[in-house]
């Protein structure tokens, strides 16, 4: 997969997921066993599914959550 073809996976993954809370793009464009790096996942075993719960409860806690992607950096 080319460089560009990453950018555009990540854009998609924050603006259908994070901004629009389309969760069902996060089982297309990620693994199963998806391992997220942040600290409020905590010691569960990794899932997609999970990542949807956070998601989920990050977009409740702020209702108009909008990420903006200004610079994007990728090898």
């Amino acid at each position: 997969m080319s460089t560009e073809e990453n950018k555009a996976l990540a854009r998609r993954l924050i603006e259908e997921a994070w901004n629009q809370g389309n969760l069902a793009v996060v089982d297309e464009l990620l693994a199963p066993d998806h391992v997220p790096h942040h600290s409020l996942i905590g010691q569960q075993p990794p899932s997609c599914e999970l990542y949807k719960q956070f998601i989920l409860r990050t977009r409740a806690a702020f209702p108009d959550l909008h990420a903006t992607i200004e610079d994007q950096i990728a090898r």
